[in-house]
């Protein structure tokens, strides 16, 4: 049979020569062989019940999707709009696809709706616990595109995304989103053992000597293996007591990289968990709700810059311990 000009029911393309097309058997409706295969199943499943031919209603579907100006998502099969850019339901971006059912005439809308602070999500959307996508908008504030797309695919899909600006700041990115109890557990955590490292590396006569080992190192010629195996005698050299230093130091430093990936990778579920109980706590009280999401809400900037200032600091305070000579 051929399907060229027939529109694909899950990513609303046409078909063309040279697809790969799977034909359901039981309606005998054509896909894309990956389309198919997102679910594994007909896009009309539901309808096979119902002594469903897609013969029937290929000609009207067709001519429903140009009067709708409708967009099917290719990940969870729901009907956007044709100038939406993402998807309502699971977030996914719909450019492909807009792009090839839209005309010149809608290029502006499409343009408009990258900006949309809802990311194309229904601000009615319940988001869990009650609470929906466009209070989560008021409440988070800054970028909420970014992260209604990104609650949106934790809620359908429980697919996070990892947050490297919390990978960086660790526990300093939390109090900046005012998840204060957490953060702050995690910045005491961060810098007990950055500065258990620093006084290592900096005040001890271990560190010290480790100091003027990788000095000899780095200066040696093209860090040849004969100064590789120098530096290697030198730290062999030391006292077991200097070694256990040294150790313990390097230990702290991946320690704290470790730190850094999990709160990478949690932060953005974290957010969510906090989002929610926040707004279900707002909500239960008699204020009122508009003002006290973007009150409660929001970030804290001058937490954020009193961090910074305490983490050069600490940087700089080896510097004057040692009279300048690290």
């Amino acid at each position: 049979m051929e399907f060229n000009g027939i529109k694909c029911p899950v990513c609303s393309v046409e078909f063309k020569d040279g697809d790969d097309i799977v034909v359901c058997p039981e309606c005998g409706a054509p896909h894309h062989r990956e389309c198919y295969e997102i679910n594994n199943r007909c896009a009309f499943d539901e309808k096979h019940s119902e002594d469903f031919s897609y013969e029937d209603i290929d000609s009207e579907k067709s001519n429903d999707n140009q009067e709708n100006d409708s967009v099917i998502c290719s990940r969870c099969r729901a009907e956007n709009p044709k100038g939406a850019f993402y998807c309502a339901r699971c977030g996914m971006p719909l450019g492909m696809n807009q792009q090839q059912n839209s005309d010149n005439n809608n290029g502006n809308a499409a343009f408009r709706n990258m900006f949309d602070p809802m990311a194309g999500v229904n601000p009615e959307e319940d988001m869990g616990d009650g609470v929906t996508a466009g209070e989560i908008s008021k409440f988070v504030q800054n970028n909420t595109p970014y992260f209604i797309r990104v609650f949106n695919n934790i809620k359908n899909f429980s697919k996070g995304r990892f947050n490297f600006c919390a990978f960086l700041f660790s526990g300093g990115y939390l109090l900046y989103r005012k998840m204060y109890k957490v953060g702050a557990i995690i910045t005491a955590v961060m810098l007990l053992l950055w500065t258990a490292e620093l006084y290592i590396h900096y005040c001890t006569p271990a560190g010290h000597k480790m100091i003027e080992l990788m000095n000899n190192y780095y200066n040696s010629a093209a860090n040849s293996t004969s100064s590789f195996q120098e530096l290697y005698k030198g730290i062999m050299s030391l006292d077991i007591l200097s070694q256990l230093l040294l150790g313990l130091m390097y230990t702290l430093s991946i320690a704290q990289f470790v730190i850094r990936i999990v709160i990478g990778v949690k932060a953005n579920r974290i957010y969510f968990k906090h989002c929610k109980s926040r707004i279900s706590s707002i909500k239960s009280q008699n204020t009122n709700i508009t003002s006290e999401l973007q009150t409660r809400g929001g970030v804290n900037t001058a937490i954020a810059v009193s961090l910074l200032v305490v983490y050069f600091a600490i940087e700089f305070i080896p510097f004057f311990l040692t009279g300048g000579v690290i």
